[in-house]
């Protein structure tokens, strides 16, 4: 009996145990979900301390017990910040999670597509996620990336809605080429090419193949910076790779729905300092001996009002009435801000819808997009409808098919005209004197930038510079001043043409079959086709061309590459091989048709037939590229890596005793932390890498290397004649059948580390990179024909340094990411032709400057003209104080940065989500023409030095008083007149007589790039809604300009996109701030 009780008891007594325990277990529930509010299927949440634990589904939503209140749930997911939640009372707990960039993926794409583990990687490669690009939007990717990945530097140009940008990787590497990346979008190699660069006569910048892209279509962006990481991709990625994967549909319940708008203001930043003391005028002739050496006058009459419309050597403003440009007398006093009312602010709207769903067997994804924006730039614009559709079906579980298709249709109105086109209205809104309101040179209100009607025959015959033969009319462009070719802003905002549109293909189809479980073979289609169409009419009444003339054209470019690979995947106890073959079949056509005529027998009926004179051209032209590919990395116990590979290119631009070439890479990466135990906890990851690579670069144009003919439209005895070469005559480039394409050398050694549980991160590469035997274009003995020729010549180096830092400070319902990256350069032009020490790339018009090669200095050296100095080494002036320009260029600096680098931070917090990014460029020149222009015009704020006694302007040198042969230099020092100080500020802003070096700036710069302030509402918001996810931010992009070294322009600023164009500035468009809102919706 006692012991039924004792039983009894215990029995009621572990009941009761239980039931307590029962009692304070629950089921907590909750979904978790990308930054992008989407849900995030497989993520791991285990109770902490315990293998208790599950994953959420298809929707990222889960279930779990746990044990108390005082439960821990951990949070995990590949590439992602873990977070740890205190349980408390809550029942349903929502969760977001970051992208950690202090983690590794566990597998990158690399060349060809093919996906490596990280680990494996024997150069480096970095990754950015699609999100840093959709929300402060950017025209153009490419200059998305700007300040985000270290070795890859951004220039963005001034070229209005859509421009163009540069990219450069790891520093230029071809002599006479533009040394960008290849881009390659889902595999398919893209055209990049930019269209309309301006260069030394002006031009526009009708953008490149990177405006093409929708954002929000892109999944991730790599770059492939190491030779051994590109080498696979041929001579086409000797200057390095960006690999830009777009999303696909994943296998999901019902479909997913997407939808995003995007609006975004966009103003100019007003970095003019000019002087507003004096107005429009000029320093007089009182002696009648060719020098103004009189006093400052105002215009006396409507014919100097003209003549000087465009200077500001005037006096002081003294709010009197005088006459103007146009013979209207108006106050001598500052008008104010002529940025405001001429530079308007624009706008951009995106729209884009996305609708993806999938099974275990058919996945797929359709998007459009829709972009729709207005430039600073009255009339001005740019427009993009972007339509896209992946797909991808497994049939029989060893056969897949994936297609992609990304069509995509721009249109581009009134392009602004850059650098020293007449054309160009941000030279003649800088050129207004202080004293001229902008907005008069509006004219006719009926036809902006015109000469109104009822204009006085008097006044007309001024506009015609003084002639009665020549006098303009009504309807005519009102110029500004005396100078054909300085524009009416409005003429040419309203009554130009810059027109252009285009139609772009990208797509892909690839079958791959799964032989065995590690063994496949795939083949590929891929394509890029476009065709662009452009216009562009210099309407009748033109100063410079009073008759008008119309250009058109259209581009027709084709590229189909097919491609094959073998390849296979196999683990031999201690090793693993992954291995494959291939080769690639390259064939692009390029074809241009266009027309242009000047005059038009109707007037303004701008039309090519109604021109009275009138052009026709046509081009064409075909290459191709075979080529064979293979690679193989071996593995050992998962730490050690060894990978070969090699590819062999046949080019078609080549003869084909010399067009084949090999590119070999090897590269070795050692996981140490895998290797060895004993290390320090504090040590999460550690890998050691090095490689080796070369890399061929062929930058020759199709018949380079072969001598053609064509007709040149003259004739002789009724028979038509026609020239060898493409400029014929002596003139003319003689083929070289001996051309071989350069070869880039490069070796990279590196290191990655984490630490703390992977919360801290190093990740630091060297390398050195050499090209010889570049294609260069030289002079040769008219004698033979020809004017040049092209050789294999000259030899390039760059070796630099990369260094990326990163970090989460603070883990868990706050998290605060933070990365910098920094990078330097070294560049040098080790040798040229033989007996050659210089090469000129680019020039101004007006000559102050050239950029040149020249042995022993860095690429694209500043050359121009400084003060002569004596031989005790003083500098020389003339006896009216100008200083004396030397007759030679010398190096006087160069345009690119010695450092660069950002900032990125991120912190987030229940929802909330801060995110904001600082670009770096320390070191490197630039040559600010506008500085040049305005201190010859009298506007910059240093032509005041001198004026009216007000901060004299002291000269302490030598002047020549004797001859140029028997020179007698006699010591000179003192304060110069006013009249002599507008001598010497007219002379060193001057053409021939121009001091470059007052004008070269340093061009460093720190900017806050990107500023975005997001909040994702919480799932318990959406419950009874039919939307999955909600998130909106605010968004700022170019916000400020944190510190720069040069006074009225943006030391950014380049006039083109190509490569010698960089350390040059000359009335570039102003630099934009944009801000506005981002909302997206999920169903």
């Amino acid at each position: 009996m006692k012991n039924n009780y004792l039983l009894i008891s215990l029995s009621l007594l572990f009941f009761l145990a239980c039931s307590t325990a029962f009692a304070q277990q629950r089921t907590v529930s909750g979904k978790v979900v990308d930054p992008n509010g989407t849900g995030f299927p497989g993520v791991n949440v285990i109770i902490k301390g315990t293998a208790t634990g599950t994953t959420t589904n298809a929707d990222g939503e889960y279930k779990i017990a746990v044990p108390d209140n005082n439960t821990v749930l951990v949070y995990s997911f590949i590439g992602y910040a873990a977070q740890e939640v205190t349980v408390g009372s809550r029942s349903v707990l929502d969760i977001t999670l970051a992208e950690d960039v202090t983690q590794l993926s566990e597998v990158v794409v690399t060349a060809l597509g093919v996906e490596r583990s990280v680990k494996a990687l024997q150069s480096s490669v970095t990754t950015v996620s699609g999100d840093n690009f959709t929300q402060a939007r950017e025209n153009n990717l490419g200059n998305a990336l700007s300040g985000r990945i270290a070795g890859v530097n951004v220039s963005k140009i001034s070229g209005g809605p859509a421009g163009s940008s540069r990219i450069v990787i790891r520093g230029n590497k071809t002599l006479g080429g533009q040394n960008q990346p290849l881009y390659v979008i889902d595999g398919v190699p893209m055209d990049n090419s930019g269209f309309g660069q301006a260069g030394l006569w002006g031009g526009r910048d009708e953008g490149d193949g990177l405006t093409s892209i929708n954002p929000d279509d892109i999944e991730s962006i790599t770059v492939l910076k190491g030779a051994s990481a590109a080498a696979l991709y041929g001579s086409r990625a000797g200057n390095g790779v960006i690999n830009v994967v777009t999303k696909k549909g994943t296998k999901r319940k019902g479909l997913g729905i997407e939808f995003n708008s995007n609006y975004v203001a966009e103003t100019a930043i007003n970095l003019s300092d000019l002087q507003t003391k004096y107005g429009t005028g000029n320093y007089v002739d009182q002696t009648n001996d060719g020098i103004r050496n009189g006093i400052a006058s105002k215009p006396k009459d409507a014919s100097e009002a003209f003549n000087w419309g465009n200077i500001a050597w005037g006096p002081k403003f003294d709010g009197s009435q005088v006459l103007q440009f146009d013979g209207v007398a108006r106050p001598y006093s500052y008008q104010g801000d002529n940025w405001k009312r001429f530079y308007q602010t624009g706008n951009a709207l995106t729209n884009s819808v996305s609708i993806s769903g999938g099974s275990d067997k058919q996945t797929f994804r359709l998007s459009a997009a829709d972009l729709r924006s207005n430039s600073i730039i009255p009339n001005s614009g740019y427009d993009r409808t972007n339509l896209t559709l992946s797909t991808s079906s497994r049939f029989a579980d060893k056969l897949t098919v994936t297609s992609k298709m990304m069509y995509t249709h721009e249109t581009a109105h009134n392009r602004p005209v850059l650098s020293d086109s007449p054309g160009n209205a941000v030279q003649s809104i800088w050129r207004t004197p202080g004293n001229v309101n902008v907005e008069n040179y509006k004219g006719d209100p009926n036809k902006l930038g015109a000469i109104p009607e009822g204009t006085s025959q008097e006044q007309l015959i001024i506009y015609g510079q003084g002639s009665a033969a020549n006098a303009r009319r009504p309807g005519q462009e009102l110029l500004p001043a005396a100078n054909n070719w300085g524009q009416n802003p409005y003429w040419a905002t309203e009554q130009f043409i810059n027109d252009d549109t285009r139609d772009r293909l990208i797509g892909s189809g690839e079958v791959r079959y799964d032989i065995t479980d590690w063994l496949y073979a795939s083949g590929s289609i891929q394509m890029d086709w476009y065709t662009r169409r452009d216009k562009s009419l210099t309407p009748q009444g033109t100063g410079y061309q009073l008759g008008g003339s119309l250009s058109e054209g259209e581009d027709r470019v084709r590229e189909t590459n097919t491609q094959w690979i073998l390849g296979g995947s196999k683990t031999f106890s201690q090793f693993s091989v992954n291995a494959f073959v291939g080769g690639n079949v390259m064939r692009r056509s390029s074809e241009r048709i266009a027309a242009n005529g000047n005059g038009f027998n109707v007037d303004f009926f701008p039309a090519i037939n109604n021109a009275a004179t009138r052009n026709y051209g046509y081009g064409f032209s075909e290459s191709g590229i075979n080529s064979m590919f293979g690679s193989a990395e071996i593995g050992y116990n998962g730490y050690l890596f060894l990978t070969a590979t090699a590819r062999n290119d046949w080019f078609s631009v080549l003869n084909p005793d010399y067009n084949s070439i090999l590119y070999p890479s090897v590269g070795a990466s050692f996981v140490f932390t895998d290797a060895f135990t004993g290390l320090p906890s504090w040590l999460s990851f550690g890998k050691a890498r090095a490689s080796w690579a070369q890399v061929g670069i062929v930058n020759i144009n199709p018949y380079a290397a072969n001598l053609t003919y064509s007709l040149n439209g003259s004739s002789h005895l009724g028979r038509t004649m026609g020239t060898f070469s493409s400029a014929g005559g002596n003139n003319g480039n003689i083929p070289n059948p001996a051309l071989q394409p350069a070869l880039s050398t490069e070796i990279e050694v590196g290191f990655d580390t984490k630490f703390f549980d992977n919360r801290f991160g190093v990740d630091f590469a060297y390398y050195h990179q050499t090209t010889t035997d570049d294609i260069l274009g030289v002079t040769i003995s008219r004698a033979s024909g020809f004017g040049s020729t092209n050789v294999n010549v000259g030899e390039l180096q760059n070796k630099g340094v990369e260094l990326l830092l990163t970090g989460t400070p603070v883990r868990g319902e706050v998290t605060w990411d933070i990365s910098v990256n920094l990078a330097k350069n070294v560049n040098k032009v080790i040798n040229l032709v033989d007996g050659v020490t210089e090469f000129t790339l680019e020039e101004p018009r007006t000559r102050n400057v050239f950029i040149k090669h020249i042995v022993g200095q860095p690429f694209g050296t500043i050359t121009g003209r400084v003060q002569q100095m004596s031989p005790s080494g003083e500098p020389i002036f003339l006896a009216d104080g100008r200083p004396l320009a030397s007759t030679t260029y010398v190096p006087i600096g160069n345009g690119l940065a010695n450092w660069t680098g950002g900032i990125n931070n991120s912190v987030s917090w229940k929802g909330v989500n801060l995110s904001m990014l600082i670009d770096i460029k320390l070191g490197g020149d630039i040559f600010s023409g506008t500085n040049n222009r305005l201190t010859q015009w009298g506007l910059h704020q240093q032509s005041l030095i001198g004026r009216d006694g007000e901060k004299p302007l002291h000269i302490k040198g030598v002047v020549n008083t004797g001859t140029s042969d028997a020179p007698v230099y006699t010591p000179v020092d003192r304060d110069l007149t006013p009249h002599e100080a507008n001598s010497y500020w007219g002379s060193v802003g001057g053409e021939s007589t121009a001091i470059s070096s007052m004008f070269l700036y340093d061009a460093s710069f720190m900017k806050l790039r990107q500023l975005t302030l997001g909040y994702s509402l919480p799932r318990t918001m959406l419950e009874n809604t039919p939307f999955q996810n909600v998130s909106l931010s605010f968004v700022g992009r170019n916000l400020a300009i944190l510190f720069k070294n040069i006074d009225n322009v943006d030391p950014e600023s380049a006039y083109s996109a190509n490569a010698g164009a960089q350390g040059l500035e000359y009335f570039a468009m102003p630099t934009t701030r944009s801000y506005g809102v981002n909302l997206r919706v999920g169903f």
